[in-house]
C-alpha cells in the first residue's frame, strides 16, 4: 500500500492510496500542537465523525459527494472515493461561456439541495467542487459542514460562495455569481427567497463593522 500526497490543508492531509486494486482518498486529520492534547483529541474526533456523516447525508440528498468506505475515529481518518477529475478552480478559464454558466448553475443546484435537506458546506468554493471527465460536478471537503442548519447558516453559505468568487475569479464574478444563483432558485424555488435575503444582509454587514 502507497500513500500519494494530494493536498495539505491547515486541518488535515489528503492522500491518495491503493487498496483492493482500486484507488480511494484518506482524509487524516493532523495534530495542532498549539492545542491542549484533550481539545485537539476531541475536535479531531468529533471533526472526523461529523465529516462521516454529513457526506453520506448529502449524498441520500443527490448530491455527489465521494462515498465513504471506512471511518476510523482513533486515528481520525476517513477512506472515501477518488474522484478522478478536476477542480472547478482550474477549468474557469479553460470553459467556454455556455459551460462554465453551466457548471454554476449547477453547482447552485447542489448547495440548494444540501439547503433544502438543512446541511450547510461550510467552504463552498470552486477548490471544492472536482469536474470529472462526464462533466458531472462532485462536492469535496465537508470539514466545516452543518446540519440543522439555519436561515441565518445558509446566507453565510451563499456569502461564502459571493466572496469566493469575489477574490479567485474577480473577472467572472457577476456572470458565475448569477448562474450559481440561478441553479438554487431553480431548484427550491421561494423558499430561496430568505437565504438569499440574509446572504445580501451579511454583506451590507460586513460594510459597516
Amino acid at each position: 500500500m502507497s500513500n500519494t500526497i494530494l493536498a495539505l490543508g491547515a486541518e488535515s492531509v489528503i492522500f491518495k492510496t491503493r487498496r483492493w486494486n482500486q484507488f480511494f482518498v484518506l482524509k487524516w486529520r493532523k495534530t495542532k500542537p498549539y492545542l491542549l492534547e484533550e481539545i485537539d483529541t476531541l475536535l479531531r474526533k468529533t471533526r472526523t465523525s461529523k465529516e462521516c456523516r454529513t457526506l453520506t447525508i448529502a449524498r441520500e440528498l443527490g448530491v455527489r459527494t465521494p462515498a465513504v468506505y471506512s471511518v476510523d475515529l482513533n486515528n481520525y481518518s476517513i477512506l472515501m472515493d477518488f474522484i478522478e477529475g478536476t477542480q472547478f478552480k482550474l477549468l474557469v478559464e479553460r470553459l467556454d461561456q455556455k459551460q462554465l454558466l453551466e457548471l454554476c448553475q449547477r453547482f447552485g443546484q447542489s448547495i440548494a439541495q444540501l439547503h433544502q435537506g438543512g446541511v450547510v458546506h461550510g467552504d463552498p468554493t470552486t477548490s471544492n467542487v472536482i469536474v470529472d471527465k462526464h462533466f458531472h460536478l462532485w462536492l469535496i471537503d465537508f470539514g466545516l459542514s452543518e446540519m440543522n442548519a439555519t436561515v441565518e447558516m445558509k446566507g453565510v453559505d451563499l456569502h461564502l460562495i459571493r466572496r469566493a468568487l469575489e477574490t479567485t475569479h474577480w473577472d467572472k464574478q457577476e456572470l458565475m455569481l448569477n448562474a450559481t444563483i440561478e441553479g438554487y432558485i431553480d431548484t427550491i424555488g421561494k423558499e430561496a427567497e430568505d437565504s438569499l435575503s440574509r446572504m445580501n444582509e451579511i454583506r451590507e454587514r460586513g460594510r459597516y463593522h
